[in-house]
């Protein structure tokens, strides 16, 4: 039988840092609750951890810890909503600061706010009052030289797996104009 449950494996495959509001709501009675907390859980499953590059319609993106870039369109279908829901379910989230975005050729760079302190780091606001840089690096996790051939740029002890690199997402807009196609067709 694998032993894919042991416990080597489970310290060894990584793992993520999501707010317990977000999971307790994914099973909310209420629709609209549920929704928000699945795109949220998405976005935090998402989420590059460090520096990682994203291959968008041919072109190369950099995203830094606590950003993903996605294809909005896309994500609309994933979660059965329509474009105009989906309009207003990110405009809330902006509001809420929540989420920060930027357009970019072919998608949308979403940035988490205050992402580092979720995971972890502590933020400058942090550093501020309790005793400067000095107490927060105590406290902050550091960026450590890679180890076990895992080469990436913002190393975090957390993301110490071996052979870990994170790997280039690809966002097909031929399946998504299928996609289109098809719910169009329904």
């Amino acid at each position: 039988m694998n032993k894919f449950f042991a416990m080597e494996n489970l310290l060894k495959s990584g793992f993520y840092n999501i707010p317990r509001v977000i999971v307790d709501n994914e099973q909310s009675s209420c629709k609209k609750t549920a929704l928000r907390a699945r795109i949220l859980s998405y976005f935090y499953q998402k989420v590059y951890f460090a520096k990682g590059d994203v291959v968008l319609d041919g072109r190369i993106y950099t995203c830094f810890r606590g950003e993903l870039i996605v294809n909005q369109d896309e994500l609309a279908v994933r979660f059965e909503t329509g474009r105009r829901q989906w309009t207003r379910i990110m405009a809330e989230f902006t509001r809420e600061n929540i989420i920060r975005t930027e357009q970019v050729r072919g998608g949308t760079r979403i940035t988490l706010v205050a992402y580092d302190c979720i995971v972890g780091k502590k933020s400058a606001q942090y550093k501020q009052t309790n005793g400067g840089d000095k107490a927060a690096e105590d406290a902050a996790p550091k960026a450590k030289k890679p180890k076990l051939g895992v080469m990436v740029e913002n190393y975090y002890p957390e993301h110490h797996v071996k052979g870990c690199d994170i790997p280039p997402l690809e966002i097909d807009l031929e399946k998504l104009r299928a996609l289109k196609k098809r719910d169009e067709e329904r």
